[in-house]
């Protein structure tokens, strides 16, 4: 095997390793927020302002759809680790498809120049004779 398909080829395993050490994991986005509520008066009309908040809005696409839920700050403390997951998932999982995509083309050029050298060999068998050429019929029946 070659250098750099021995390092894919451990590469390749200490991800599969860092997938089982992620934990739970949600998609989607955190945002903090801080808002205005609109009463004549409020400190949040002042000049400069002092907006209320901070308030945790936590995102996602369902069906198609973006789907915003207001949660609570210790809410958000979880969903930030497991948002935090899901996109090291993603890297890894990444990573894992461009080292797969390496090695796998390094198996597919070994197989085709197998398979090159095997024609090669027989060939040069039927051009000494010992071999019928291939597509003619021997007269042999096959059981």
């Amino acid at each position: 095997m070659a250098r750099s398909s021995r390092a894919d080829t451990e590469r390749f395993e200490a991800l599969k390793r860092q997938i089982a050490d992620i934990g739970l994991i949600r998609r989607g986005s955190l945002v903090r927020r801080f808002m205005p509520c609109g009463k004549t008066g409020c400190r949040c009309q002042a000049e400069p302002p002092q907006l209320h908040g901070p308030y945790y809005q936590w995102t996602q696409k369902v069906g198609g759809k973006t789907v915003t839920v207001r949660i609570r700050p210790g809410e958000a403390r979880f969903l930030a680790e497991w948002i935090h997951n899901g996109r090291r998932l993603n890297r890894v999982v990444g990573e894992l498809e461009r080292i797969s995509y390496r090695l796998t083309e390094h198996l597919l050029r070994e197989a085709r120049n197998a398979e090159e050298t095997d024609a090669d060999r027989k060939g040069r068998r039927a051009s000494q004779g010992n071999e019928a050429p291939a597509g003619r019929r021997t007269g042999k029946r096959l059981k």
